[in-house]
């Protein structure tokens, strides 16, 4: 059985010359400085990953005339790899933007301004860490987060009565079976050696390399590089997964701190939890009604889209979220912020101008069937959709 995983986004480290909005000026946020014991850590981790072979996490390493080969690990059979999805890795593809300029209006959004600052006091030893070890919060509550209770959303809990009652009326609003769960994941699980041990064996590491190194990961996750395990960036990703008979993972909708927070920060935080786990729960909808996922950049635009819209339809709908315009106006910009401009990745999510139509496209049916409150069978709103879908990725008007 093919795993269908979605994910929203994990981080960006390549870096263009970003024009920077108000927004997201919280320099004080993201400074840094480094004790003797981080100092020592580091050093012993960049030591051990120039020693061995093992293969980053994400990204192909940046340590000068080390013995990394890459596809090392994944080459030893079953082993936990999700960056091969191209959902995972979106936001590392995030600034590989191949288009025509002459038909597409697509430029960055405020969301990689925002990624862009959050590491702009990162050294290349930081960009290596997070190459290597970055994934390990949302690996580890892919494969072991399978029980309900305990769950909270926002590293204080900020954001756990929207999310809950977001997640509640969805279950009730698509006509999809419920028995789908919805998981928190916090930089905390970088403070637990055995929860990061258990996820380095997955990767393929030795027993005795996992233990050493959960101790060095501790460490240096917890350094105020990293903002003591609460920098966005370890968490800034949402996504849903459909079952998995290789791990005994149930269907999940994953939900990180980092992404929720960033959204706060940028003054979202009213409309980006519902409109987030909107989207992820519209690819639940998906799953259970056969959506074809195809693996290039024009199928995974469509899925991308179709969730936006219906994400928006939920979000409208007087029977679901009913936002009213000024917080419709909010959450399409969200959708907008989540664009991108990398045409020839099988991560392509549709641009900036795409995903504000399709969201709006979502918004417009709903807002049409006001008077009488019917809800669409996800079959109907897949129809409606796709005969829309040409006009949603058709050139940008010059």
């Amino acid at each position: 059985m093919k795993k269908r995983i979605l994910l929203l986004s994990v981080f960006a480290f390549s870096v263009l010359a970003l024009f920077f909005i108000s927004g997201c000026e919280k320099e004080s946020q993201f400074n840094t400085t480094v004790n003797n014991d981080e100092a020592i850590a580091k050093e012993k981790l960049i030591e051990f990953i120039s020693e061995h072979n093992y293969a980053p996490r994400f990204g192909s390493g940046t340590v000068v005339n080390s013995t990394l080969k890459s596809g090392t690990i994944s080459e030893q059979g079953n082993r936990l790899d999700l960056s091969t999805i191209p959902d995972y890795s979106y936001y590392q593809r995030l600034v590989e933007q191949a288009i025509n300029q002459d038909d597409y209006d697509c430029s960055p959004t405020y969301i990689d301004d925002y990624i862009i600052q959050s590491v702009d006091n990162w050294t290349s030893n930081d960009f290596l860490f997070y190459n290597y070890f970055g994934g390990i919060a949302f690996d580890y509550v892919y494969v072991f987060s399978n029980a309900n209770g305990g769950q909270y959303y926002g590293s204080n809990g900020q954001f756990s009565n929207a999310t809950n009652r977001t997640f509640k009326d969805l279950l009730r609003f698509w006509n999809i079976p419920t028995d789908i769960l919805i998981r928190d994941t916090h930089g905390l699980v970088y403070d637990d050696e055995i929860k990061v041990k258990a996820i380095l064996l997955l990767y393929g590491y030795s027993d005795d390399d996992a233990t050493y190194l959960s101790g060095l990961i501790k460490t240096v996750f917890g350094s105020s590089a990293f903002m003591n395990y609460k920098h966005p960036l370890l968490t800034f990703n949402a996504f849903a997964a459909d079952a998995d008979p290789n791990f005994g993972t149930g269907k999940k909708i994953v939900m990180g701190d980092g992404i929720l927070e960033a959204y706060a920060d940028l003054g979202f935080g009213d409309v980006a939890p519902q409109a987030i786990l909107a989207h992820e729960y519209g690819h639940h909808v998906q799953f259970a009604k056969n959506v074809e996922f195809v693996s290039s950049p024009e199928g995974t635009r469509r899925v991308e889209l179709m969730a936006d819209a219906f994400a928006a339809y939920y979000l409208t709908h007087k029977r679901g979220a009913t936002m009213n315009w000024k917080r419709v106006q909010q959450f399409l910009v969200v959708f907008y912020g989540l664009g991108d401009c990398s045409f020839n990745s099988n991560g392509h999510h549709g641009t900036p101008n795409q995903r504000i139509k399709a969201a709006t496209f979502g918004y417009k049916i709903a807002n049409d069937a006001k008077l009488k409150g019917k809800i669409l069978t996800s079959e109907e709103f897949i129809a409606l959709f796709d005969a829309e879908f040409p006009n949603m990725i058709a050139p940008d008007a010059n």
